[in-house]
C-alpha cells in the first residue's frame, strides 16, 4: 500500500463522518473557529486531490445547491488526478473550514395546479413522475455549498500561475526551456510521443541529472498547465506559465 492510497482511505473516511453531520440544525452545532493552516493543510496533504479541492472551491464561488456543485465538478479535469468522488472532496472542505453549508428550509408552500385526472395522477405518482409536465420531480436542496474566506485565501495561494513560479524557484535553470517546449507543443494538443519528440535531445534530459519527458509533463499537470482530454493540452493557466518562461 503506497502513502497516497493510505491517505486517501482516511480522508474518505473522514469525509464520510462529515458527511453525516453537514445537514446537522444549525441550532445544535457548535460553532467552530477554523484556521487557514487546517485549509493549508487539507488541500495539500495528498498532491493526488489539490486540484480537485481546488476545482471544488472554484465551483462555489456563489452560493450553489450541494448536488449542482458536486456534479459540476465530476467529469472535470479537475478531477483526473484524485481517488475522491465530488462529495468526499466536499466533505474535506467542509471540515477544514474553506467551504460552509447553508441550511435551505424546506417549503411547505402549496402550489395550485390545474386538475388532473386521478387515475393519470396516481400512475404518474408511482412511476415518479410529474403529472402536469412529465418531469421526474426535483430533488431536494438539502443545503447550499459555499466558498468562505479561508477557501478564497487558498484559490489566492494555490493559483495555478503562482504554484508553477514556485515550482521554477526550486528546480534547474535549464528546466525552463523544457517546460516551454511542452507547453508550446500542447497548444494545439498533443500525444506523449509528440512531446517525446519534441523534447528529444534537450539538455534538460541530461543535466544535471537523467529525466524522462514524462517528468515535465507530470509536473505541469499537477500545477495545472497541461490537461489530458485524449491528448496532452495546454490550459488556460499553461499559457500564463508561458509568460513566465519568456
Amino acid at each position: 500500500m503506497n502513502e497516497n492510497t493510505t491517505i486517501d482511505e482516511a480522508q474518505a473516511r473522514a469525509a464520510e463522518a462529515v458527511a453525516a453531520d453537514v445537514a446537522r440544525p444549525a441550532e445544535t452545532a457548535e460553532e467552530v473557529v477554523h484556521t487557514y493552516g487546517e485549509v493549508r493543510t487539507a488541500v495539500t496533504a495528498n498532491r493526488a486531490n489539490t486540484l480537485a479541492l481546488l476545482g471544488c472551491l472554484r465551483e462555489v464561488l456563489e452560493a450553489r445547491p450541494f448536488r449542482e456543485a458536486e456534479a459540476a465538478v465530476e467529469g472535470s479535469r479537475a478531477m483526473a488526478l484524485t481517488m475522491q468522488n465530488p462529495h468526499a472532496l466536499y466533505a474535506i472542505l467542509l471540515k477544514c473550514g474553506a467551504v460552509e453549508s447553508i441550511p435551505v428550509p424546506e417549503d411547505d408552500t402549496a402550489i395550485a395546479e390545474a386538475p388532473v385526472d386521478d387515475a393519470a395522477a396516481a400512475d404518474a405518482e408511482a412511476a415518479g413522475v410529474h403529472a402536469e409536465t412529465g418531469d421526474l420531480p426535483d430533488q431536494p436542496t438539502d443545503y447550499l455549498l459555499a466558498i468562505t474566506d479561508l477557501g478564497r485565501e487558498a484559490l489566492d495561494e494555490f493559483e495555478p500561475a503562482k504554484r508553477f513560479g514556485e515550482l521554477l524557484a526550486g528546480e534547474p535553470e535549464g528546466y525552463r526551456s523544457a517546460y516551454d517546449t511542452v507547453l508550446a507543443c500542447c497548444e494545439e494538443g498533443a500525444s506523449k510521443a509528440a512531446i517525446e519528440a519534441a523534447l528529444a535531445g534537450h539538455p534538460a534530459l541530461a543535466f544535471p541529472k537523467q529525466v524522462y519527458p514524462g517528468y515535465f509533463i507530470s509536473k505541469l499537470e499537477t500545477v495545472d498547465g497541461i490537461s489530458w482530454d485524449g491528448v496532452w493540452r495546454t490550459t488556460e493557466a499553461g499559457q500564463r506559465m508561458r509568460a513566465l518562461l519568456a
